[in-house]
């Protein structure tokens, strides 16, 4: 059952409700698909991934690699090559890439448009645009919201780069047991490893 327009067409209330929802949650785990499209160079990529999240701490598992952070450091863990790069966190946030703000990233100076709905998959969605600052590596972001559910179904990243990458969520639990020691680097279990330190 879709939302009464008057509701639907106000992305300031959705986004609200979307943030009153999502503090509720302690600890939770989504697993996504995600699509890297470079268009300057004629290039997809098509990854599936996993996170959990607990606050502004999160273990988030793509394969090629691994980055645990503990809400002030960051590792990134190369299994191939067997090298962890060890950043700040407040670095990667620069950069764009903080996913323990995925459902309250909208809470920052966006400025927001209600576009309509679109149908992702069997979803009715809500489809709202961000228009980012200078200061952020894209320049929009597009939100597809179950706004029944009030659950994010998908988030398209629009680079200033000319490289836009989509997530789509294939699962979302709400209910994560948080493990010793699951947001930090476990180098005692990589013997050998190269750890690089960038912070500065």
């Amino acid at each position: 059952m879709a939302l009464a327009p008057a509701l639907g067409q106000d992305p300031d209330l959705l986004l609200g409700d979307l943030s009153a929802k999502a503090k509720t949650y302690t600890a939770y785990e989504i697993s996504y698909t995600s699509t890297l499209v470079d268009l300057k160079n004629d290039f997809e990529l098509t990854q599936e991934g996993s996170v959990q999240i607990e606050g502004d701490r999160f273990h988030l598992d793509l394969g090629d690699y691994v980055i645990y952070c503990d809400g002030e450091s960051v590792w990134t863990f190369e299994p191939e090559m067997n090298e962890c790069y060890l950043d700040d966190m407040e670095t990667m946030r620069e950069e764009g890439m903080d996913p323990s703000q995925l459902f309250t990233v909208w809470e920052e100076d966006f400025r927001r448009e209600w576009m309509g709905r679109a149908q992702i998959g069997d979803k009715d969605c809500a489809h709202v645009n961000l228009y980012a600052g200078e200061d952020k590596p894209y320049h929009t972001l597009q939100l597809f919201i179950d706004d029944t559910a009030l659950e994010i179904v998908r988030i398209v990243m629009k680079g200033r780069e000319g490289s836009d990458v989509t997530y789509t969520v294939t699962s979302f639990s709400p209910s994560l047991e948080v493990k010793p020691g699951m947001f930090t680097f476990p180098a005692e279990k990589h013997p050998g490893v190269d750890l690089i330190d960038n912070r500065i």
